[in-house]
């Protein structure tokens, strides 16, 4: 953090403010003399004087906050040297056009707006690239013109691949470092550092900045680069800052992954086992067509229950339609126990296509049978608890794209298991006690499987709804009719409902005129607050004895 005063500050942030207008008002003079060449337009520098007696302050004002902002600090020293004498060489050609104009050397002042303009256009560029980095200018320019200017310098892009390829890209340099390159640089790179934190190398990022590390290894809801890009853009210490563009809600996923799979070093991205949904970010990214999923019609239901009627038969089963409009089926095996087996789930493949739920709860089915579910590519609840099956089972599971719940319980499942899920892109539920899954990985799997940022936005829309649902309540205040908090154990001063004539209820009450009356029921109580005038009279003068009591 710097140590300049604040005020030093406040001055030097207004120069991005006013350096666009002397850089306005010098284009504008040299633009009136070039047109007053002309015989019809010799009258178009009529005004320049009165334009030159505000850019030469102008410029000296701009000038002047550049000094001071440049005090601030985090700024390429060598770059912001070339900026600050280019910057002061133009705020000088500008007074010194000033003064040839006044003296009414007209042709040396018209001369002396050439090296202005150079002057002008230097110092642009410096600038341009203290706040946006070096290739600012050339950074998407034409291919000769960018080798012209820059030595071929060009952007930091995802270069196109195909998918075997890009499990084989270093996770940061190929993945990583590009999403920097567009959002962070311009601020945190060689040219400009503010806080001492650069973001153009792996090494600068895991250094961090004065502030101390930006990135904590395998948390990033705990490192400081995720937690400012998440702060709101109204927030001061939001990065980018407001008025910049900001890093895609992709983009923000695959900073995540990197950070939580470690950060590492000289990883690729096969390596670090990618998420369904990085796995999806990263193929639209490349260019990558989506994987074909496997899908097989079912059969209409009419043509599937004779033959469920003699599954049930044979392997002694319940097989029952879940809607009579619909053709999906569910099974349960479990029924059966241990008598069903591999061979009997195989006979099931006849209506795989059918089938919505399937539950071998209890059963003897083993690793291998489960390859059956090839056929049962519709499934999208599985009951495999208390079964023999193991690690090697969750291979076959994984094809089941339409899955959203899956009973584990009680079998030897273990944390490497759950790797062969990631896969599953709909699972919602997933039933893991009394296996061999630490609690460590079974929350990493959820948090894997959630969809941090899509949360996020919901929970800002509730945010907004419940500041709408607030402001469109109404206050009603009605004075005398309702109970002072301080009165609320006073003693009715009625026995009988001025309304109907009843004995009251003394949980009925209303404060009128300072006293409480009560009623026999809420009808009553509201029909005297409508028009209290007609029941006064029939107001007792004391309380009842009885209800004192």
């Amino acid at each position: 953090m710097s140590n300049t005063p604040d005020t030093v500050l406040f001055f030097g942030h207004l120069h991005p403010l006013l350096v666009h207008l002397p850089i306005g008002l010098v284009v504008v003079v040299a633009f009136l003399e070039l047109v007053a060449r002309s015989t019809r337009f010799r009258n178009a520098n009529a005004n320049v004087g009165f334009i030159l007696a505000l850019t030469v302050p102008a410029a000296a004002a701009a000038a002047i906050c550049g000094l001071l902002l440049s005090e601030a600090g985090g700024y390429q020293d060598k770059l912001l040297q070339w900026h600050k004498w280019s910057g002061l060489a133009t705020a000088l050609s500008c007074a010194v056009a000033g003064i040839l104009y006044r003296l009414d050397l007209k042709k040396l002042y018209r001369m002396w707006l050439f090296p202005t303009m150079t002057l002008l256009v230097i110092a642009g560029h410096f600038g341009g690239s203290l706040t946006h980095g070096s290739d600012y200018f050339v950074r998407y320019a034409p291919g000769p013109l960018r080798r012209l200017l820059a030595g071929g310098s060009k952007p930091v892009v995802a270069p196109q691949t195909n998918r075997v390829e890009v499990a084989a890209l270093p996770a940061f340099s190929g993945i990583v470092q590009p999403v920097l390159q567009q959002n962070c640089v311009s601020c945190h790179g060689p040219e400009k550092s503010k806080g001492g934190l650069r973001l153009d190398s792996l090494e600068a990022v895991v250094k961090g900045g004065k502030s101390g590390p930006v990135i904590v290894a395998g948390k990033s809801t705990e490192s400081d680069l995720i937690k400012r890009i998440r702060l709101p853009l109204t927030d001061d210490d939001h990065m980018p800052p407001n008025g910049k563009p900001q890093p895609a809600n992709d983009d923000l996923a695959l900073l995540q992954w990197w950070i939580d799979s470690g950060a590492p070093t000289n990883a690729n991205v096969g390596q670090l086992k990618p998420t369904p949904k990085i796995a999806q970010i990263l193929a639209a990214k490349f260019g990558l067509p989506k994987p074909e999923e496997k899908s097989i019609d079912p059969k209409p239901l009419n043509e599937v229950l004779a033959q469920t009627a003699n599954l049930m038969d044979d392997q002694n089963v319940a097989i029952t339609p879940l809607s009579p409009k619909e053709p999906w089926l569910q099974c349960n095996a479990s029924v059966a126990g241990t008598n069903f087996g591999d061979k009997e789930l195989s006979k099931l493949a006849a209506i795989g296509p059918n089938l919505r739920w399937l539950d071998l709860g209890g059963t003897a089915i083993t690793d291998a049978g489960l390859a059956q579910l090839s056929s049962m590519p519709n499934l999208t609840r599985l009951h495999l608890e208390r079964t023999r099956i193991s690690d090697g089972a969750l291979s076959k599971i994984a094809p089941l794209r339409q899955l959203e719940y899956l009973n584990l319980y009680g079998t030897e499942i273990t944390d490497a298991g759950l790797d062969e899920l990631q896969a599953i892109p709909k699972l919602k539920q997933l039933y893991l006690w009394q296996t061999k899954v630490t609690p460590a990985a079974g929350k990493a799997f959820a948090e894997a499987h959630t969809d941090q940022d899509q949360l996020q936005r919901w929970q800002e829309e509730i945010q907004q709804l419940t500041a709408k649902i607030r402001d469109a309540h109404i206050a009603v205040d009605l004075g005398t009719m309702t109970p002072p908090v301080a009165s609320t154990n006073a003693t009715p001063v009625n026995a009988q409902c001025p309304v109907s004539g009843k004995p009251i209820d003394p949980t009925k009450t209303v404060f009128y005129e300072g006293k409480l009356i009560a009623f026999c029921c809420d009808d009553c109580k509201a029909e005297f607050q409508k028009d209290p005038k007609p029941y006064l009279a029939k107001l007792d003068s004391k309380p009842s004895e009885a209800v004192s009591k």
